[in-house]
């Protein structure tokens, strides 16, 4: 069940009452007093995420078209190495900057959100980068390998159109892991170039321990759904796992080889159950000498960058297009 939300947004973890802070913009504000359920029935027990997916999938394409309303683009539907993806380019193609792409990974805890769009179309309106999202394969009917074994047929492709060195990655929550898992297999595995850049939003660098904050408290402004324990048999981490080992080093970056890791930009809020996910694997990037920033916002929770009106959101991306522009800017 999530935790009771007050008109005002006070949050309640048991008999604590966590008000919302001043220090953040009147519309998060009014975002976090919001029902994240929205009108929909809040279930009385955890419910399978995958079996929300037709349920979910008008939500997705209607933050797709609120996206492309304040983010001018071209899409393009294709395929790439027979796996699904889209192709996103700014409206005006004078902005374009050729030769760079970024892959995005959406999220949706590996088990939801094909064909979700909301992160990659404000990157690609903002950069001029071409973004490409990838429609990877759902667990549990695909577990792992299928979406990582996807995301590198489709990177094998863009080295050929763009080039090494001409590639990012990113991704929010479950995107935002496999953003990470990908490098490492492309470093341990397919010993192909590795991407310029990568970002990773609301995730960590381990499957088997996301840390303190996960232990506290859970907090979704999406589903309102604590996630659950890794053993449970509705863990989404579980379907996507498949049986797979979590300590293995391509599944959990944080203990693999960083020392070729690309300048990565990582994000979170304090109501973000991944928070100490996310601050591991920064603090792990750092002691491996790798380039990495960490942005925190107060009072948010998971992937608040799915709320488009907020300041905040605003801000982000903003940030994160200073960082695409940095690394694979012309």
């Amino acid at each position: 069940m999530p935790y009771p939300i007050d008109a005002d947004g006070t949050v309640h973890l048991g008999d604590h009452r966590v008000p919302i802070p001043d220090s953040i913009s009147p519309e998060a504000r009014a975002y976090l007093a919001s029902n994240p359920w929205g009108d929909a029935p809040v279930p009385d027990e955890p419910v399978p995420m995958w079996t929300l997916r037709d349920a979910m999938a008008p939500a997705f394409e209607g933050l797709n078209q609120h996206a492309q309303a304040l983010y001018p683009v071209e899409i393009q539907e294709e395929t790439i190495n027979g796996v699904r993806c889209h192709r996103i380019q700014a409206a005006d193609a004078s902005q374009r900057i050729p030769g760079k792409a970024l892959l995005n990974m959406h999220g949706g805890g590996f088990v939801v959100g094909s064909g979700a769009l909301v992160e990659a179309i404000p990157v690609a309106s903002m950069t001029g980068i071409t973004v490409i999202a990838v429609d990877y394969r759902l667990a549990p009917e695909h577990p792992y390998p299928a979406a990582l074994d996807d995301i590198i047929a489709v990177y094998r492709h863009c080295l050929e159109e763009f080039g090494g060195g001409n590639i990012g990655l990113f991704g929010s929550s479950a995107g935002g892991f496999l953003s990470g898992q990908a490098v490492i297999r492309l470093q341990q595995v397919e010993q192909l170039p590795l991407p310029a850049c990568v970002g990773m939003y609301s995730a960590g660098g381990n499957l088997f321990d996301f840390g303190d904050t996960r232990n506290i408290f859970t907090l979704s402004g999406f589903y309102g759904q604590p996630s659950l324990p890794l053993g449970h048999e509705l863990s989404e981490v579980g379907a996507y796992l498949g049986g797979a080992d979590p300590h293995d080093p391509i599944l959990s970056p944080e203990t693999a080889d960083l020392s070729q890791f690309p300048p990565s930009l990582l994000a979170s809020g304090t109501r973000d159950a991944l928070l100490s996910a996310a601050s591991n694997f920064h603090r792990a990037l750092r002691r491996a000498g790798r380039a990495s920033e960490i942005l925190v916002y107060d009072a948010m929770p998971h992937s608040h960058w799915y709320a488009l009106e907020l300041p905040e959101t605003r801000e982000f991306f903003a940030f994160q297009a200073d960082f695409y522009r940095q690394h694979l800017g012309e």
